[in-house]
């Protein structure tokens, strides 16, 4: 008996020594503890939430109120740690057994095998993160590059010496040495000789059974031919042969056109340009591109509902990045909803900056975006931090694990987005569709993947923003005129990364016999100044210069009659998209509409003169880089601005009782083919500057006292267009809010 239980005990004891030294355990141990590791250090470019959460109150905040959302975060951290662990772990074993024969491996002292293991397993993680450093090295920039030293040298030596294939070939020459080259011959003539063998047997197996089946579809494909082709000519209306290939190929006839938007969060118009957006740029000219189109707010939310509904925010109601509930809450008649009751299918595929489209209804029957409130915050610095697991979690596997991932703006790959458009467009290619993209990668920071981060810069260039351009809600040194290059830069590779993207995207539609029968438009939702004329950099913050209201407008119809390479250099404005496209759909429009349609110019004839107008948003910051104190109103930062909705799922929205002065302080603008007049409200009164934007582009020199006829025409314009506003008044030169129950709509 008891050398029976000597006997159990020794076998216990050897399999817990094999489980201990094998490894799958020590790859796992090895992941959890760089994870536990990373996921407590701090610092790097989280500024926003980071500064925030430096704060008692609030991080008390968090830590109770979010307690539960905090422990899930952790757990699904552990267990992707242990996972990928695992199979490193696994990949070890593999070249343990490749280097060591079998006895050798079974001799091996615990310890010497243990600490071995380690070693192995972390070198598979260290090539598994170096690949991932060079290919996204926005994600690591924070805990390696920002920190300088031997850990600056290692990402610029990964992303600027090696990059992704070199890391991945150094990586495989290193596993090589690893399991002796020798074993590795000996082992594959092994291999070699024992499948030769059967591989013959099933091959001509196969042969045997294949070839006569051939014989007979060949014959079978003779016979048949004419017949089916004379059924698909019958069938095909107006002589087109059906492919066979769905509802939505070869339908032109037969079904309403489909309709795809390439949009980019931050595209300037100039850069839709062969330089840096070849793909777009060959789009462009089978259609027509509007030269002189305009956004009215260059923000991402107000500017997508004006684009999506024909309204300017005064009349649908969202006026900036934090809507209210109740803001959002009603029908806004908008594009997508009347285009899905016509019978389309609709959807919206979008990254961090289209987290705006779940929360909002404007009729999309499938949003396949991120989204935003607090606890995404949470969720988004838990996982910016384990450095370790980004390479699995900036993945298509990593994003179904973390959905938040697709709301980190340092992951914004276009290339991830576009295999998600092509994924949307197969399931809704059955239907007439409606389907809008939003890029966005060309939004600061401005982080595009390998190689298009390093297409355009300067490869010598060391400063603070060589993988990309973050931008936090706090003081930092100005920029210099070589980051200013750099960041110019970083924004051109950007807006290529997105044009390839886009052409993958066309692709997709190639693919599935959809292209000849899909309207493709391109726009954004504003542009961006990038320190052009002294006007800073961003969006939203001023009216000073095109760059952030001027945005790219091209649209090809494919179906006919559309003329190629036209340039429309009238203005056209982004309430005038909607009504287009319900012509072009030939679906009913509503009658309350801002905007009227453009689609006189894809025939080649005229559009109507109008005006373009637009309104700042929300100023996040109490200093504007651009704007001069004396040039606006004040008010505090974004943090005193906006609150948590306990209501609503935690979300972040602006303060009400702050609504009034921010929307009293906006400067508001009115521009035709030449002249623009910018209405500006301070402290000391309501100053008006005009620009002549044919001399002076750039916007840098006030000419209203020298044009006062020009001043006067485009001051009655604009006062009439805000007036438009049924909550806002005129008083003492000033555009106010009315007073509650004075008749304006709440």
């Amino acid at each position: 008996m008891r050398t029976t239980r000597r006997r159990g005990l020794a076998r216990v004891a050897r399999i817990v020594r094999a489980a201990i030294v094998a490894p799958p355990l020590a790859g796992a141990l090895v992941v959890l503890g760089l994870a536990a590791w990373a996921g407590q250090r701090r610092g790097g470019d989280d500024a926003d939430l980071g500064d925030l959460r430096r704060a008692d109150a609030v991080e008390s905040f968090v830590a109770h109120r979010f307690a539960s959302e905090i422990t899930r975060m952790r757990i699904g951290i552990i267990a992707t740690a242990l996972a990928l662990g695992l199979v490193i772990g696994l990949v070890a074993e593999g070249m343990s057994r490749v280097r060591y024969p079998a006895r050798r491996l079974a001799q091996r002292g615990s310890a010497r095998a243990f600490v071995e293991n380690v070693l192995v397993c972390l070198g598979v993680h260290a090539a598994f993160v170096g690949w991932a450093m060079a290919d996204s090295p926005q994600l690591y920039a924070a805990r390696w590059y920002a920190k300088g030293g031997i850990a600056r040298t290692v990402q610029v030596f990964a992303t600027d010496v090696l990059g992704p294939h070199g890391v991945v070939v150094v990586a495989i020459a290193a596993a090589v040495l690893y399991m002796r080259p020798a074993r590795l011959v000996a082992m594959a003539y092994r291999v070699a000789v024992a499948v030769r063998r059967p591989v013959r047997r099933l091959l001509a197996r196969c042969a045997r059974k294949v070839a006569p089946l051939g014989i007979v579809l060949f014959a079978g494909a003779g016979a048949f031919r004419s017949i089916d082709v004379r059924r698909a000519a019958a069938a095909a209306p107006f002589g087109v042969a059906s492919t066979g290939a769905g509802a939505g190929a070869g339908a032109a006839g037969r079904r309403r056109p489909n309709i795809l938007i390439l949009a980019a969060d931050s595209l300037r118009a100039d850069h839709l340009d062969p330089r840096v957006a070849p793909a777009l740029s060959r789009l462009a000219a089978r259609g027509t591109r509007f030269d002189r189109a305009y956004v009215s707010i260059p923000r991402t939310f107000p500017s997508w509902v004006s684009i999506l509904s024909g309204r300017h925010s005064h009349h649908h109601g969202i006026r900036s990045m934090f809507p209210t509930w109740e803001e959002r809450a009603h029908d806004f008649d908008a594009l997508p909803a009347r285009l899905a009751a016509a019978g389309y299918a609709t959807g919206v595929v979008s990254d961090y900056a289209g987290d705006i489209f779940g929360r909002i209804d404007l009729g999309f029957e499938r949003i396949d975006t991120p989204s935003f409130d607090f606890r995404q915050l949470i969720r988004q610095r838990a996982l910016e931090r384990e450095t370790p697991l980004l390479p699995l979690l900036h993945s298509h596997l990593g994003r179904r694990l973390f959905p938040v991932m697709r709301e980190l703006n340092d992951a914004a790959d276009p290339m991830l987005l576009a295999d998600d458009v092509g994924k949307a467009i197969h399931a809704m290619k059955d239907r007439p569709f409606f389907l809008t993209v939003f890029f966005s990668t060309a939004h600061f920071p401005y982080a595009a993947p390998a190689p298009f981060y390093a297409k355009y810069t300067d490869p010598a260039y060391r400063g603070r923003f060589k993988y990309h351009k973050p931008v936090g809600l706090f003081e930092d040194a100005p920029p210099d005129a070589v980051d200013i290059a750099q960041i110019r830069a970083l924004y051109d590779g950007a807006v290529s990364a997105i044009d390839a993207a886009s052409a993958r995207v066309l692709d997709s539609l190639e693919r599935e016999g959809l292209a000849d029968n899909t309207i493709v438009v391109v726009t954004a939702d504003h542009g961006e100044t990038l320190y052009d004329n002294g006007h800073g950099q961003g969006h939203g913050d001023h009216l000073f210069g095109d760059e952030g209201t001027h945005v790219p407008l091209v649209i090809v119809d494919p179906r006919g009659g559309a003329k190629a390479g036209v340039r429309e250099e009238r203005i056209a404005r982004d309430v005038d998209l909607a009504p287009t496209l319900y012509e072009l759909a030939g679906v009913a429009k509503p009658d309350d509409l801002d905007g009227a349609s453009l689609a006189a110019s894809l025939l080649g004839g005229a559009i109507d003169r109008r005006f373009a107008y637009a309104e700042t948003e929300l100023w996040f910051t109490e200093e504007i880089p651009g704007l001069p104190p004396e040039m606006r109103m004040p008010y505090p930062g974004i943090m005193a601005l906006t609150e948590l909705d306990a209501r609503h799922n935690a979300e972040i929205v602006q303060r009400r009782d702050l609504r009034d002065v921010t929307r009293m302080a906006r400067h508001r603008m009115v521009r035709d083919e030449r002249w623009k007049l910018v209405y500006v409200p301070t402290r000391k009164g309501v100053k008006y500057m005009l620009f002549d934007t044919v001399a002076d582009p750039g916007e840098t020199k006030d000419v209203a006292a020298a044009h006062p006829e020009e001043t006067t025409r485009l001051r009655a314009e604009l006062w009439a267009w805000m007036l438009k506003d049924s909550r806002m008044e005129q008083k003492d030169g000033f555009l106010v809010p009315r007073p509650r129950g004075a008749g304006a709509v709440p």
